[in-house]
């Protein structure tokens, strides 16, 4: 990029940080309201209450592609060992890091990029590769841009604000597809993320923004405008929260200090990460084992801009679990693979737009096995693909309806979630029981004259008919289990 375009960014990186800096005055009372939003138990979610943020102003994309993603790192092009695994999963969307330093590793005027890892970590997002939906996720700062080199995913310094901004000007540039310095193959990316889990402290191994949320609200400032300049199709996404674990690393008030300095008006879509370890964090007060928490965790994160006056499209990007044999974090292929279904479910009853299954494939580093398959070449198809491929094959073209109550459900252990027909005429439920370890079997009374039954992993079962029990009155029972199953009114 000329020096011409430096310096245009250089202003107006001066100007937006010097309008930032009065709104963090302003915003302090903002700040002070910002108190604990309780969780409503799910029962009451049920009565119609679930919190759903208005549609009008998402950006399109978001509103007509299919929810379902994947994690994938370094490599999403054809020659990738993981590639055909990616296209057979049927995911629409990929996140996929993007690290400054691997394009910038050295400081020179006028700036050089070195695009190698980049096109190959953004190339799914090219026609000739699928074209798939990539956020793609910046971060990884080059050492001489942060304050401390060995925690490159921290606050970068004020005065190589300039250089980041001058940076992503010409990443958007580079995969916005207007046929303009476009990489090879011209593939579109439109959903930047600003860092991953910017919420945890920077005094910890692994140092982000967490204790700095005023300069992570001015980096967004810095950037916002940059990247809508490059490419006005192109969205900012704020850095996937982890919001959970707040005696560990994580800082409970980051959120709440990011918008209260003004950072609300520098992003398009909110994200969050959801893991079911934490669901604790989020169900009712005294239940332990139900379910993953992702529905009642966005439900408050909704609430919790509200009081901002915010009204954002939602993505999780990052959501998942592992089939590790585990004592503490028990976990198995058919305890993974119930996840799938329960994660995604979840995500499209709480208007989430994008949901990553964290990872597409194992991470190979010996740890937890959250991948959908395997790290061998070519690797294993777990059972938690096949639970992928069906809920992707199930839930395409559906649209959420209503979470049943306990008084149709008939139990509390149970959760049932009404989607509307892919064509006319056909309702489709999703149910199972908590919590996941249960042995227990119950029944579901649906509205219809026959209602048939497909497994988790897409298996079709029995057809049941309204008379199979006896009496001619509309409704069909049908049984549940821990395990998810789909249940398609067919008449």
């Amino acid at each position: 990029m000329t020096d011409k375009y430096r310096v245009s960014r250089l202003l107006t990186l001066t100007s937006l940080i010097a309008a930032l800096a009065g709104v963090v005055v302003l915003a302090a009372a903002v700040h002070a309201r910002a108190e604990t939003i309780p969780v409503a138990p799910r029962a009451v979610q049920q009565s119609a209450t679930l919190y759903l943020p208005a549609t009008l102003y998402r950006p399109q994309i978001l509103s007509e592609v299919p929810i379902f993603g994947v994690q994938m790192y370094n490599n999403t092009q054809p020659d990738s060992q993981y590639y055909p695994s990616l296209i057979q999963s049927g995911a629409s969307w990929v996140r996929v890091a993007v690290y400054w330093q691997k394009a910038e590793p050295v400081n020179v005027p006028p700036a050089e990029y070195d695009w190698v890892f980049a096109d190959r970590a953004l190339a799914a997002a090219a026609p000739a590769a699928g074209g798939l939906h990539i956020i793609g996720t910046i971060e990884n700062a080059p050492e001489w841009a942060v304050a401390d080199p060995n925690k490159q995913d921290g606050p970068i310094n004020a005065q190589n604000m300039a250089d980041f901004v001058e940076f992503v000007a010409a990443l958007v540039e580079r995969y916005d597809g207007d046929g303009h310095q476009d990489a090879p193959g011209s593939p579109v990316v439109n959903y930047w993320e600003f860092y991953n889990e910017p919420d945890r402290r920077l005094n910890t191994t692994d140092g982000r923004w967490g204790l700095h949320p005023t300069e992570y609200a001015a980096m967004l400032a810095a950037v916002y405008p940059v990247v809508k300049n490059q490419s006005p199709n192109a969205q900012v996404v704020f850095g996937g929260l982890a919001y959970d674990f707040f005696e560990g690393p994580f800082v409970r008030s980051f959120l709440d200090d990011v918008l209260a300095a003004g950072g609300g008006a520098y992003f398009d879509v909110f994200n969050f990460h959801a893991y079911p370890g934490f669901a604790y964090n989020w169900l009712p007060p005294g239940v332990t084992d139900g379910g993953p928490g992702l529905l009642e965790k966005a439900q408050y994160l909704h609430a919790k801009l509200a009081t901002y006056g915010l009204d954002k499209p939602f993505v999780v990007t990052e959501a998942g679990w592992h089939s590790n044999d585990d004592v503490n974090h028990p976990g198995s292929e058919e305890i993974q693979a119930r996840y799938v279904a329960q994660l995604f479910v979840q995500s499209l009853a709480a208007d989430i737009d994008v949901m990553i299954w964290w990872m597409l494939n194992n991470p190979g580093d010996g740890g937890w096995e959250n991948g959908l398959i395997t790290d061998d070449n070519p690797p294993r198809h777990k059972l938690a693909f096949t639970a992928y491929q069906t809920i992707v094959d199930r839930l395409t073209g559906r649209e959420f309806v209503r979470v049943l109550p306990d008084a149709e459900t008939g139990s509390t252990a149970m959760e049932a979630y009404e989607f509307t027909a892919a064509t006319a005429g056909a309702a489709l439920y999703v149910a199972w029981l908590d919590p996941m370890s249960s042995a227990a079997t119950t029944t579901l009374a649906l509205p219809g004259e026959t209602v048939g039954m497909i497994s988790l992993y897409g298996v079709p079962g029995a057809t049941i008919s309204d008379a199979a029990d006896g009496a001619d009155d509309g409704i069909v029972h049908v049984p549940v289990s821990a395990q998810p199953a789909y249940f398609e009114v067919t008449q």
